[in-house]
């Protein structure tokens, strides 16, 4: 029985890379000499026990010199044989974007990876450089992922804006509720007063008679109303200090501000007075 060879398999290489902005939204982009002096992004290899945003930030940092924050991963894409790389290689490219904050935009290139040339540039302008195909597809990537996130947040403005619509909505209609309340109990308060004033006039020897206690009833049920819609009325006795607020001057001269009768009762709502009390100032 022939032994068979043992023959050691080979894999495709998983590889990190970074489309790293600047503070102006610029990308950086630098001459690569493994991929034929095309211009491409900063990346390399993740170590056994590393995770791929670690990689991506010892990487950049190795080939550029530069600290980032990794924003968001780009999407996936790889190379296999590809001639413009040194060596024939199978990759698979996980990709990152990342932001550079520093406020000197000045890179110290790694001598092996790179040739002295590097560029910040506008995603227009690329088209004027000699760039690798797949830092193409990623500066695309990167579009399609701006395009989306403009997307996203027109949506969440439009969203927020509705919710605000709503809101503003129903603020308008309880107000409106709350004026239409309140019309109705400016038109109840005259009918009450005039309770008041015919049960004030009533003869002591009437007061036991069946239709007064008709009007008492009929004065209850309408303070009832008031009470039920949270209409106080606002209490008033000879002798208090006279308040502006509360009160309204009909007659007297005021001079001691001292409240000497009052003619008609005042009301308020949620402590906002609705009708001032009526009185009489001396």
């Amino acid at each position: 029985m022939d032994k068979k060879e043992n023959v050691e398999k080979k894999y495709p290489e998983p590889v990190v890379g970074a489309l790293i902005l600047n503070r102006d939204g610029k990308i950086l982009l630098a001459k690569s000499k493994k991929w034929s002096g095309q211009f491409t992004v900063f990346g390399g290899h993740v170590e056994m026990g590393e995770t791929l945003e670690e990689a991506i930030r010892r990487e950049v940092k190795e080939e550029a010199g530069i600290d980032v924050e990794v924003m968001g991963r780009l999407g996936f894409d790889e190379s296999i044989f590809d001639k413009d790389f040194h060596e024939k290689k199978h990759f698979i490219f996980i990709d990152f974007l990342c932001r550079y904050g520093g406020e000197d935009d000045t890179v110290k290139l790694c001598s092996k990876e790179f040739e002295d040339n590097y560029i910040w540039t506008d995603m227009k302008d690329i088209s004027k450089l000699k760039v690798h195909p797949s830092t193409i597809e990623l500066v695309n990537a990167y579009r399609k992922y701006k395009e989306n996130l403009n997307a996203l947040n027109s949506w969440k403005r439009c969203q927020a804006d509705f919710e605000n619509y709503k809101k503003d909505q129903i603020k308008t209609q309880e107000e409106f509720r709350k004026y239409a309340k309140m019309d109705l109990i400016l038109q109840i308060l005259p009918v009450l007063d005039n309770f008041n004033a015919s049960l004030a006039h009533i003869p002591e020897g009437s007061k036991e008679d069946k239709w007064v206690e008709g009007i008492v009833y009929i004065k209850k049920q309408l303070e009832g109303v008031l009470k039920n819609n949270n209409i106080e009325e606002i209490k008033v006795k000879i002798g208090d200090k006279f308040e502006p607020e509360i009160h309204e001057a009909i007659r007297g001269d005021g001079k001691k501000q001292i409240v000497s009768k009052v003619l008609q009762k005042g009301y308020r709502v949620d402590r906002r007075v609705i009708r001032p009390a009526r009185v009489e100032v001396e």
